[in-house]
């Protein structure tokens, strides 16, 4: 779990009779970094008046009405759909959706959805957003609802071609063969899963496939078999979630019984830059109850080919303890050197001094943290330290204090979320018990000997929310891309003009090239200019704006696109 918010987590407190409960809570999910979904913290807050809040650094994304048999662990995971996924539609005297509802992305109509009955069932023909739907991965799924419930044949379907399918029988369980898709299927990774169900259960053989493209040849990855209970069997292949070609080509190979990993298994990685070279990187034992035991090589949980990280140690039933090395290299030209590690006590519990790698750790961004746990918790001084390549030295560029119970308070640096070496930007201010509070400045760099200037920030106040005027960052801002925002929050939401500026040289002066209204519920109104999703993205060369007018944050009509002349 990624701790950066587990200071918003508040007390639960029953509301009335209802299944939903008043605090704030710390909520697990994914969001876009780059062009893939990677693990990530937010906060959910449940009102008295019944509203549900999302909060992120300090900004409430979405906030929504909760209706008479909502269920807490409905909450939306992905941080991409919090942000842009809008469904509308209408509610029932029962409180239960009803009739047609429609879906919206980016306040574009997608023209997906379907019709509810009147007892807030899916009936008849339905257009479904996949589950980790974002902009890298607009998949839907089309096919026939019966009384809620999902019905002959469907089909899975990317940019108007169809990439799986398979058929539900009267029961709603699926039937005969299917081709169904990977939970992080993308533009960039098509990976597909073939084989039979009978009855709902997956049996017999069942094929892995890759493929980059629509146009490139399908490759069998992986696989192995199901037995008549649906549970894995024998010698599988498995592969890693975030499989790719580029930097992903992670398998794991050995062998289930009922369902359970047993024996040794091994995770074989290959580097696109070495082709010819399948090499063994990791992996240990399973005991008979699929428990980890003894000497074990992990992959640092962003493994990848600009990532090569290595945990090395001894699990004594399945607990982690003793000694823990952290290890890294930058290609398969070099050596795994040691970089960071600490010990884990007899429980698998940090404690004493260690040497961690930052959330974002890859080798444009080698920033490492150290300092001490107690029972669990980080306490006393944490420092951050950042090098440029591997032949410099680790530098501190930021850190700070953490109290007795692990909570951070007094003025600390932090790094930016997209902190590279192309985007030297830290973030400066104060903690209190945890809540980030006060003044927060941005602060950035154009090189590792160069001082850090101020380039923006803003005011949270005690709840740690933003208010006031501020100055923000676009996510993938960098030397060659920066784009700032300028406007005013109250109480952690956009509130009227809001300016978006831009300038590709650090001699020249921002210049408004878009932005517009925000209304007092955060919702985009009005004229605006938006920037192209990939705006500044050196893959796809887009310097692109799109304007055109919203009502209530959707999109009246369809927004014209424009180049954006640097002058």
């Amino acid at each position: 779990m990624r701790s950066s918010e587990s200071n918003e987590v508040c007390k639960r407190v029953r509301l009335n009779d209802q299944n939903w409960q008043v605090g704030r809570f710390l909520e697990e999910g994914v969001e876009q970094r780059f062009r893939n979904l990677s693990q990530t913290n937010f906060v959910v807050e449940y009102t008295k008046d019944g509203l549900i809040k999302y909060i992120m650094d300090g900004e409430i994304l979405r906030i929504e009405k909760l209706y008479e048999g909502y269920n807490q662990t409905e909450v939306i995971k992905n941080v991409e759909q919090i942000k842009y996924l809008r469904w509308q539609g209408e509610y029932g005297g029962n409180q239960k959706k009803v009739g047609k509802w429609n879906a919206f992305w980016r306040g574009d109509n997608l023209n997906v959805g379907g019709l509810y009955n009147e007892n807030g069932q899916k009936q008849g023909k339905w257009i479904e957003l996949f589950t980790n739907f974002f902009d890298s991965s607009q998949i839907i799924s089309s096919g026939v609802y019966k009384q809620g419930k999902r019905h002959g044949e469907w089909t899975t379907s990317l940019k108007d071609q169809d990439i799986a399918c398979g058929i539900y029988d009267e029961n709603g369980q699926k039937n005969g063969v299917w081709v169904e898709i990977h939970d992080k299927f993308s533009n960039e990774r098509f990976i597909t899963f073939v084989g039979k169900y009978i009855n709902g259960l997956k049996f017999g053989r069942w094929d892995t496939y890759f493929q980059m493209s629509f146009e490139d040849e399908i490759q069998l990855i992986g696989g192995g078999e199901y037995n008549q209970n649906g549970v894995k069997s024998g010698f599988w292949i498995d592969i890693h979630e975030d499989y790719d070609y580029y930097e992903y080509q992670i398998i794991y190979l050995g062998e289930y019984i009922d369902g359970k990993k047993y024996g040794q298994w091994n995770t074989q990685f290959k580097d696109p830059n070495f082709l010819d070279q399948q090499s063994f990187i990791g992996g240990g034992f399973y005991d008979q109850n699929e428990v980890k035991t003894g000497k074990w090589i992990e992959l640092y949980e962003d493994f990848r080919n600009v990532c090569q990280i290595l945990l090395e140690g001894e699990y004594v039933k399945g607990i982690k303890q003793g000694k823990w090395n952290t290890q890294f290299r930058l290609n398969q030209h070099h050596k795994f050197k040691t970089i960071g590690g600490g010990n884990y006590d007899h429980q698998g519990i940090k404690n004493g001094r260690w040497i961690e790698m930052n959330n974002n750790f890859w080798k444009q961004c080698q920033v490492i943290e150290s300092g001490e746990y107690q029972n669990g918790n980080k306490i006393g001084s944490w420092i951050i330290k950042f090098r440029y390549t591997i032949k410099y030295p680790f530098n501190k560029i930021g850190g700070g204090i953490y109290d007795d119970n692990g909570m951070k308070n007094g003025k600390w640096i932090e790094i930016f979320k997209n902190f590279q070496n192309s985007s030297q930007v830290t973030l400066v201010g104060d903690y209190l018990n945890g809540t980030k509070t006060g003044r927060w400045n941005i602060m950035m760099r154009y090189h590792e000997k160069e001082k850090f200037q101020f380039i923006g920030g803003g005011m949270f106040d005690q709840q740690g929310l933003k208010n006031g005027d501020w100055i923000e960052l676009i996510e993938n801002f960098g030397i060659q891309n920066q784009v700032i925002m300028r406007g005013e929050y109250l109480f952690g939401m956009k509130l009227g003009q809001w300016n978006t500026l831009y300038r590709n040289n650090p001699k020249l002066d921002f210049s408004i090239i878009g932005g517009g209204q925000y209304d007092k519920n955060g919702q985009k109104i009005g004229y605006w200019v938006d920037l192209n999703n990939y705006f500044g993205n050196e893959q796809f060369g887009s310097l692109q704006v799109l304007k055109g007018t919203y009502e209530n944050g959707l999109k009246k009509k369809k927004f014209t696109h424009n180049f954006l002349h640097q002058g």
